[in-house]
């Protein structure tokens, strides 16, 4: 490989600043928490709440997510190409729950979990799915404890 070196200095003079500056500080606006795409014009929306509790794991035949916490699972179909958005509210800590969307035997869709720092609340939308059968996993992470919640689940076919 040959190697390049400039020949002579550049004619390109550098702009010479004068005068001060102030610095200016500017505000981020707060983000916002964005529950997910837009649905698409033309689907029709159908809403179910389920109200519900999970735990403690001992009450359960056997674990359901990564074999050591307690799950509620509930099914429903999309008759054709739609979308879901889930609210899950519980009585507890923000990371004491867990919810997943899994395509009924063919996959994990959607995992998600509140912030740190936020309400118990768990909201989430997912566009573009395929007509078929889906399941949806209320995971309870503290295993000896009851939580109490209520899921709203809104979907557009």
């Amino acid at each position: 490989m040959t190697s390049l070196s400039p020949t002579a200095p550049s004619n390109t003079l550098a702009p010479q600043a004068t005068g001060t500056t102030t610095p200016t500080t500017t505000v981020a606006p707060a983000p916002t928490h964005a529950v997910g795409p837009d649905v698409p014009a033309g689907l029709t929306p159908a809403t179910r709440t389920i109200a519900g509790s999970v735990g403690p794991l001992a009450s359960y035949p056997a674990p359901c997510y990564v074999g050591l916490y307690a799950c509620e699972r509930y099914r429903f179909t999309l008759q054709r190409e739609g979308a879901v958005e889930v609210t899950l509210s519980w009585q507890g800590g923000p990371r004491a729950m867990l919810i997943q969307l899994y395509r009924a035997g063919a996959g994990l869709v959607h995992e998600d979990v509140a912030p740190r720092d936020g309400a118990p609340t768990i909201t989430f939308r997912r566009t573009g799915l395929e007509p078929m059968e889906y399941e949806l996993r209320v995971v309870n992470w503290e295993p000896d404890t009851t939580h109490a919640f209520t899921m709203t689940l809104t979907t557009w076919q």
